[in-house]
């Protein structure tokens, strides 16, 4: 690749994480946004990973505090956001100590249009190659289900112009939905929420959300104020 071209690639990609860090930092009482309560079972459905290897949801959740968002590839508009976001994220909690790791899967809403290889490009266009980063590509029959686990059973989900959501769905060890963040999120309530998670906060949570109110970034006059 040519040094100009590499050269417009990191400047496109540090404007996108420019913009990210612009964004408000709240975690408001949207419909569907916030502290998830009580905390939701990962839908039992296998995608297929970016480097062609069959997982299941459920076993490749368990283990780990995961940031789960929608994309696919052929996306121009709000996606290489999400990247950005998610490459971000990944910077501010390296050398963190963390009581259990992390991990960022972005899954394609596209199956029939997307492939391994193309989300593998997708991934190599959002910066250099992150371990912990996976990008998923489920069957087009397990879409809408996935859909509706995120972002609640009886919504519909909320959709960017390319008709995907830009939430991000954070889940604990236990492979169970924890948070939803609000369209777009920073950086910082991102991070914030996974090392949240990672270092044991919200373990009763199934007795209510409130371990979750003590999150500094969320303002008196968002989720915690109204939950009540």
């Amino acid at each position: 690749m040519k040094r100009r071209e590499c050269l417009g690639k990191l400047v496109a990609v540090g404007a996108m994480e420019a913009l990210v860090g612009a964004l408000p930092l709240t975690a408001k009482a949207h419909a569907n946004t916030g502290p998830v309560s009580p905390p939701l079972p990962a839908p039992d459905l296998s995608f297929t990973d970016h480097l062609g290897r069959q997982q299941s949801l459920r076993r490749w959740l368990t283990g780990h505090v995961t940031a789960v968002q929608t994309v696919f590839a052929g996306c121009s508009s709000v996606c290489p956001i999400q990247g950005a976001l998610f490459a971000a994220s990944q910077r501010r909690l390296a050398g963190q100590s963390l009581r259990t790791p992390v991990r960022w899967l972005s899954v394609s809403i596209d199956p029939l249009g997307d492939s391994p290889d193309s989300l593998r490009g997708w991934l190599q266009r959002m910066g250099p190659p992150h371990a912990a980063w996976t990008a998923g590509l489920p069957r087009v029959a397990d879409v809408d289900l996935l859909m509706r686990s995120l972002d609640g059973s009886n919504a519909t989900p909320a959709q960017t112009v390319d008709g995907h959501s830009d939430k991000v769905y954070i889940f604990d060890a236990q492979a169970q939905l924890r948070w939803r963040t609000a369209p777009l999120p920073t950086v910082e309530e991102v991070a914030r929420v996974l090392a949240h998670f990672s270092t044991g906060g919200g373990r009763h949570a199934q007795h209510g959300p409130e371990g979750a109110c003590n999150l500094s970034f969320i303002r008196s006059e968002d989720w915690c104020q109204t939950a009540s």
